[in-house]
């Protein structure tokens, strides 16, 4: 069920991405001047039917094109006729004497262009964003507790799996420890096809250190029941690269598990995700502790490392 608040504001977003087009702004601000210039020539020129008739000619001449490509099916095609007989309209009522008719010149392509893109985005269609999994811990992981209370396991990486940190926290009464881990280059699993085979990163290489601070065991505690009081969100665009954000919590005492896949929440937009990826971020150790390379080394270190091993794969495969 998707919340008036969120259905406002997805839609408020997709008319503020819409409208920050320039090159469709552009284009309905050049077919309303057009009609608008014709219009007010017509009514100021002495030749008011050479005026009249180019007025009309162009939608005339723009109809048979759009005709001739099949482009008329298109909604984006058919729409700039709007702002054109908006144009046309507006030339004809304009008088240069009157401030008023000044101002509406610039004011009407905007409201005309503001139209359109309502028109274009309403109803927003909505997809259910994050991948929430519920389901009971099983004996094996119970016995795994170690008197925990509950652990939290969060991994942050980039789209090509090249930089990802990861960070367990464990819980028990007023005592809060972590451990954090660093993977640079998943490119270094690939598969005899040479496709990347995603391998969760390995936690276990690390010690467990004391959060100690009171306010670190606060903002844990926020996390845990960030977590546990998530519903599902709802966005009303695709993104196809971005970066990935997963999250589990394991609750020994109530034998809960729960698993959310919140991977670009900022891109899109969504509200609660985003508040768990902050609290997140905030206890995550800063990268520079695990790496001194930025970004742009990493991924060319790592698609280094990927074309030798496709290489080495071609190579195995030619020998055969």
């Amino acid at each position: 069920m998707i919340e008036t608040s969120q259905f406002l504001y997805q839609l408020w977003r997709d008319f503020s991405y819409s409208f920050c087009k320039i090159d469709n702004l552009a284009e309905v601000a050049i077919f309303f001047f057009l009609a608008f210039v014709f219009c007010c020539l017509r009514r100021n020129s002495p030749r008011k039917k050479l005026w009249l008739a180019v007025a009309y000619i162009f939608p005339a001449v723009l109809l048979v094109g759009f005709s001739l490509t099949q482009a008329l099916f298109s909604n984006h095609c058919v729409l700039v006729f709007i702002p054109y007989f908006i144009g046309m309209a507006l030339g004809n009522m304009f008088n240069a004497s009157k401030k008023l008719h000044w101002v509406l010149v610039p004011i009407m392509p905007l409201l005309t262009y503001s139209v359109i893109v309502f028109a274009l985005i309403y109803p927003p269609v909505f997809y259910p964003f994050a991948e929430i999994v519920d389901e009971p811990l099983q004996d094996v992981e119970l016995e795994l507790a170690q008197n925990v209370d509950y652990e939290i396991e969060m991994i942050h990486e980039d789209a090509w799996w090249n930089d990802s940190r990861i960070i367990t926290i464990r819980g028990r009464n007023d005592s809060v420890f972590y451990r954090a881990a660093y993977r640079m280059c998943s490119a270094e699993n690939i598969d005899e096809d040479g496709y990347k085979k995603r391998i969760k990163p390995n936690i276990d290489s690390t010690q467990w250190l004391p959060l100690n601070t009171e306010k670190a065991s606060t903002a844990v505690k926020s996390l845990k029941n960030a977590i546990e009081k998530y519903e599902q969100e709802y966005h009303s665009d695709f993104v196809n690269d971005g970066y990935s954000l997963r999250v589990s919590l394991k609750d020994y005492k109530r034998k809960t598990s729960r698993r959310l896949d919140l991977s670009n929440a900022s891109i899109l937009g969504m509200q609660g995700a985003m508040a768990i990826e902050k609290m997140m971020l905030d206890l995550m150790p800063p990268r520079e502790i695990f790496t001194t390379l930025s970004y742009d080394e990493v991924s060319k270190k790592c698609a280094e490392i990927e074309n030798t091993l496709i290489q080495q794969i071609e190579a195995r495969r030619n020998s055969k």
